[in-house]
């Protein structure tokens, strides 16, 4: 949903576009908030909402000043999913708050460096990586999320099953560009599983086995060194431990990157 770059309630600021939503989005901030601090999950930062009408995406967080800034797109206001979107980017907020290492920039930054400069002279390689980083920041962010949401009752029935089932893939890209195919659908079998993981890991159900059988198609057009790599990495984001430390989550990433490079530039 997101991407990256309380016992108090977080201070709610109206969107700062001069989008006619601004109030509804302003309302669905303080229901949000009120959701987090009655999970447990209170925020203790200022906290302001915008809309950037044009954002290609639902929406991302920044750290900002002594606070953060949530940025929705025009589309997640109108899509039912609003609430949805505030509590998954708040989620992301309080494992920054509470210094969880998978929010760690330091920690980040790190494994970006260690990747050595010669996987990201592209454009497309240091997004790709950025995506994959993101991943398993928002796999943390909605262990949270998913919480609230479920207390909160946010989303009808079936929202989350079909949110995630549409996010499998079951195309590879084929550009003419060999590398960049090989990044592009190493990247794709990892988001694969990432949704099909994360419906494990909070006992979503794939409703008439969509998400199965798209993934399915989609390894079926690999080659099979590649495919034979999914289960692995699905197994990764089931399995994520919510205490690590710092070292222990600086050698997840390391294994995690080192594991994607070696299915993108030997396959």
């Amino acid at each position: 949903m997101s991407v990256r770059k309380s016992t108090t309630v977080a201070k709610a600021v109206g969107p700062t576009s001069d989008n006619a939503n601004s109030e509804f989005v302003k309302r669905a901030y303080l229901n949000a908030s009120l959701m987090m601090k009655e999970s447990g999950f209170g925020l203790k930062s200022n906290v302001e909402v915008a809309v950037d009408p044009q954002l290609p995406f639902m929406g991302y967080t920044i750290p900002q000043g002594r606070g953060y800034r949530i940025v929705v797109s025009g589309g997640a206001v109108g899509s039912g999913m609003l609430e949805g979107l505030l509590v998954h980017e708040m989620s992301h907020i309080y494992r920054m708050e509470n210094n969880h290492p998978s929010h760690d920039a330091e920690v980040i930054e790190e494994a970006i460096d260690k990747i050595g400069k010669q996987y990201l002279s592209h454009d497309y390689q240091q997004k790709i990586i950025h995506d994959l980083l993101n991943d398993i920041q928002d796999l943390y962010a909605d262990d949270i999320s998913m919480k609230v949401i479920k207390k909160g009752r946010i989303l009808e029935p079936g929202q989350i099953n079909s949110f995630l089932q549409d996010w499998v893939k079951d195309e590879p890209v084929d550009s003419g560009d060999p590398q960049r195919d090989r990044w592009v659908n190493a990247s794709i079998m990892i988001h694969n599983a990432r949704a099909i993981g994360q419906m494990t890991r909070h006992s979503i159900e794939d409703t008439g086995g969509k998400a199965a059988e798209s993934n399915k198609r989609f390894l079926s057009r690999m080659p099979p060194k590649v495919a034979s790599q999914f289960q692995s990495f699905r197994d990764l984001m089931i399995n994520l431990k919510e205490n690590m430390t710092r070292d222990q989550y600086r050698k997840l990433l390391a294994d995690y990157l080192n594991r994607f490079l070696e299915v993108a530039e030997k396959n």
